[in-house]
């Protein structure tokens, strides 16, 4: 039997409650989920996950509907989307960042009965959602705060309470409920970040996400027990994976840091020996890295950044990935040159996350590596990339409740993403098939290059390039908050951050740097102006998605002044 037989004919036998009843039994003692100082065996996180699900059914949550949840990272996460897989529902994790608008538009979309959400902001956000989505039959809370004098609402803790007495009277009831779940059924969905159009319901089957992490295993074998970070949304598909599917699979130890800004002392504290970050993650970890540097005198720099690694954390990582958008060279150089070789994956949600991963041993910089086992990949005539495998999704969820496939008759998907394989088979990702730019002169232009040589430079947050249908290419930026301050303190300016964009200092750096990057580029890829801009993009003023994706439609409309000026 080849590689990719035994982790079909493995993943078969396998579902979400299988695997955390086998956990609970096997490993009841050991920890499965840490918040803070609080854990929660496997046994624990069982029996917690055991009430909710009989609480769920007694509220009538039935086979096939959909359950939302709004909350950060924090145990009720957990619980709330592995209860739901018991009763054979598919749980949708929204992003914390939606507007209230986006939120009514997922809740009609997704025709979801049960919403649980964490609190007094998360209930006032979604006002709009449940008072115009009929669907809606109930909305748990988990914080305890008033509620509305509506029959729909009720506590977290009420629900809890009601369903640990009926698991308490009958657990049969559960072992029933697990034992009822086939491998090919839905397990969970998720929207896309909708970075050119409205977002779209990925739905995914126990095979898909199980398949997925027997796969990873066999490319990255991890003893079980292994300790691991989770602080990404639970709505992107790399942390539903690691954090959810993979750590079911490997009895993972999971580390929830709620606040993403905090993931470099959790680093510390926690020492993983596998991390996920997308590429805006690495640069902070490489921008940090630089000032620490920076900070020291000169004399004292010289082997300093093995320990730098050490006390941020990363020196037992066997296996550091980045994914999500390529990651700048010069940010993955600058790493390895402290000894933390960042390898990327290339995926999507509805490839259930990685596709294609260079690992230790098998890795080729600049590329996203080789298809995992048993799934296969080939380019199309204008490039873009197909995908066939048993980790490709189900289809997207329709308004009506049925899911509609997307493969076409011989089971390839179409990705969208523009690559190239090379000879050994190890894939290239040159940009985004909506998103390459076409020049008045007619010439195609990837924007990503450009965009990730220039955010390279620790001045810079993010950058837009434009130029379809215009004659020359320019692009917006904006500065870093993090480290653009400390760059302009270390050369002796002061004053307010705000400032910054516009000092001559660094326009001259700038500047600078636009010529640097104009030498990497071929004569249609170069910038003749830019734009500093004087705020920064954030997924909460809408510039970026929840993954830190560019809203490209959102940009060109928002700082449309902007851009015409450039071509004045």
């Amino acid at each position: 039997m080849n590689l990719a037989a035994e982790c079909a004919a493995e993943a078969a036998q396998l579902t979400v409650p299988g695997l955390l009843r086998r956990n609970a039994e096997s490993y009841p003692g050991a920890g499965a989920l840490t918040a803070g100082t609080r854990t929660l065996s496997w046994a624990e996180l069982r029996e917690q996950v055991a009430g909710m699900a009989r609480g769920l059914q007694a509220l009538g949550l039935a086979p096939g509907e959909r359950l939302l949840i709004m909350m950060g990272g924090r145990f009720e996460h957990w619980i709330a989307d592995l209860a739901a897989a018991h009763v054979q529902a598919i749980s949708c994790t929204a992003y914390h960042t939606l507007s209230p608008e986006q939120i009514a538009y997922v809740a009609r979309h997704s025709a979801a009965s049960v919403v649980v959400l964490e609190g007094a902001g998360e209930l006032e956000r979604w006002g709009q959602a449940l008072a115009g989505t009929p669907s809606i039959r109930h909305v748990v809370v988990v914080d305890d705060v008033p509620l509305p004098d509506d029959e729909r609402f009720l506590s977290w803790e009420r629900l809890r309470e009601r369903g640990a007495r009926l698991h308490e009277q009958d657990p049969a009831v559960l072992e029933k409920l697990t034992d009822a779940i086939e491998p090919h059924q839905p397990v969970a969905m998720m929207y896309t970040s909708g970075t050119t159009g409205d977002p779209k319901a990925v739905v995914l089957s126990h095979y898909n996400v199980l398949y997925e992490a027997v796969a990873l295993n066999r490319a990255v074998p991890v003893d079980k027990h292994q300790p691991a970070i989770a602080y990404l949304p639970l709505a992107h598909i790399a942390e539903r994976e690691l954090a959810i599917y993979r750590a079911l699979y490997e009895a993972t130890h999971i580390y929830i840091c709620a606040d993403p800004g905090q993931v470099v002392g959790t680093l510390a504290a926690v020492r993983p020996t596998s991390f996920f970050g997308v590429p805006r993650v690495w640069e902070k970890i490489a921008g940090g890295l630089r000032a620490a540097l920076a900070s020291m005198p000169e004399g004292d720099r010289a082997g300093a950044l093995p320990v730098i690694v050490h006390q941020l954390g990363l020196d037992q990582i066997t296996w550091p990935v980045s994914g999500s958008a390529p990651l700048p060279a010069p940010v993955r150089e600058f790493l390895a040159s402290a000894g933390i070789d960042v390898l990327e994956v290339w995926g999507m949600s509805e490839t259930t996350g990685c596709a294609t991963a260079n690992t230790p041993g098998d890795a080729k910089p600049g590329t996203v590596g080789r298809p995992l086992p048993g799934v296969e990949v080939r380019i199309a005539e204008d490039g873009e990339i197909f995908v066939r495998g048993p980790i490709v999704f189900l289809g997207y969820l329709q308004p009506d409740g049925t899911v509609r496939k997307e493969t076409d008759e011989d089971g390839w998907l179409a990705t969208g993403d523009i690559g190239t394989l090379d000879e050994d088979g190890f894939l290239t990702i040159t940009d985004r098939k909506k998103e390459l730019l076409i020049t008045s002169s007619g010439k195609n232009v990837a924007p990503t290059k450009i965009e990730g040589l220039l955010r390279a430079h620790p001045l810079v947050g993010y950058a837009l390039a434009v130029g379809d249908n215009r004659p020359y290419l320019t692009a917006l930026i904006t500065l870093d908050e993090e480290t653009a301050p400390g760059w302009a303190a270390a050369r002796g300016i002061t004053g307010p951050a705000a400032g910054l964009a516009a000092h001559p200092a660094v326009r001259a750096e700038l500047d600078a740097l636009v010529e640097e990057v104009n030498g990497k580029l071929a004569r249609a890829e170069q910038i003749k102006r830019y734009r500093v801009l004087p705020s920064a993009w954030s997924p909460e003023t809408g510039e970026l998605t929840p993954t830190l994706k560019l809203r490209r439609r959102i940009i060109h409309d928002r700082y449309s002044p902007d851009i015409a000026a450039l071509y004045d």
